[in-house]
């Protein structure tokens, strides 16, 4: 069973997922933590450095200046992504693979992929934007026009197309995130 939760950056995406798993036993892919790993990867490393090696520091990558590069080029946008998609989507093909357990999809990007269809259960997370602002300067450390630039590269979600759509606007509710923890036991009993 795969469980999509998504919203966009600074929404609470890792909090839910987080909260779920205090009530069962699953497999959480943080997509974006997969792929910082990826991008260290010895033979991505130098794929990318030799397409933006200004973003080299010390030996890695600097995601923020990276970061700020694709989102003003949409055709550098594309480029990268389809090189990262090879070994990403290898990685999460493998992930997925060797686990029994429920897995949990936290990603901003799944409807973009394969993965969306694959979901039995899709959450969205909601939070407007001057809360999420707040929330990404503080945890990534960026300015404004950085996480502006983030987010106009971000998905336009359809609320028609989840499951279970959660405003975190003013904190979570627990119980909301129990009875989904309760839904996803019952389906999983279904299957």
């Amino acid at each position: 069973m795969i469980i999509g939760i998504m919203g966009k950056s600074g929404s609470g995406k890792s909090t839910i997922t987080n909260l779920l798993n205090e009530k069962g036993n699953y497999l959480l892919i943080d997509v974006d933590k997969v792929n910082h790993k990826l991008i260290e990867n010895t033979s991505l490393k130098k794929d990318i450095i030799i397409r933006y090696p200004e973003t080299l520091e010390n030996g890695k990558i600097n995601r923020q200046k990276l970061g700020m590069i694709l989102y003003q080029d949409k055709k550098k946008m594309d480029e990268y992504n389809k090189l990262v998609w090879l070994y990403l989507e290898k990685k999460l093909d493998e992930m997925i693979k060797n686990t029994t357990k429920i897995v949990i999809l936290d990603w901003m990007m799944l409807p973009l992929t394969k993965y969306y269809n694959m979901c039995d259960i899709k959450i969205l997370v909601e939070s407007s934007l001057a809360i999420r602002l707040e929330r990404i300067k503080k945890r990534d450390k960026v300015d404004e026009i950085h996480f502006f630039e983030r987010d106009k590269n971000s998905v336009d979600y359809k609320i028609e197309d989840f499951d279970f759509v959660i405003n975190n606007d003013k904190g979570i509710d627990k119980n909301e995130i129990e009875n989904i923890g309760k839904h996803i036991a019952l389906c999983k009993r279904k299957k």
